[in-house]
């Protein structure tokens, strides 16, 4: 599966970006926005996501998002959790609009 991270907006603080399921099947899916603090930012590379039940870590590291709200993020994890579980691999793929 990949998914794309879309950076819309870049503020002082950090970046604003929209999460996407990338599917050339069935069409593109937008999944949340999220805000990425400053100190979280990545590069314009391909990362493998690994979904826990302590959230979502690329490469080893915990991920900070904010997301717009509890329910949400619970939905999104639930989801790529889901994906985890029947072993299929989980890209990320972290672009600029």
């Amino acid at each position: 599966m990949l998914l794309t991270l879309i950076k819309t907006r870049e503020t002082r603080y950090g970046i604003h970006a929209v999460l996407i399921e990338t599917n050339h099947i069935f069409g593109d899916k937008k999944l949340s926005e999220v805000y990425i603090p400053r100190e979280e930012n990545m590069l314009n590379l391909i990362y493998r996501l690994d979904v826990y039940k302590s959230g979502l870590w690329i490469q080893g590291r915990k991920i900070d998002w904010l997301w717009p709200n509890r329910k949400q993020r619970r939905q999104v994890e639930t989801y790529l959790r889901g994906i985890s579980v029947s072993r299929e691999e989980i890209r990320i793929d972290i672009t600029e609009m």
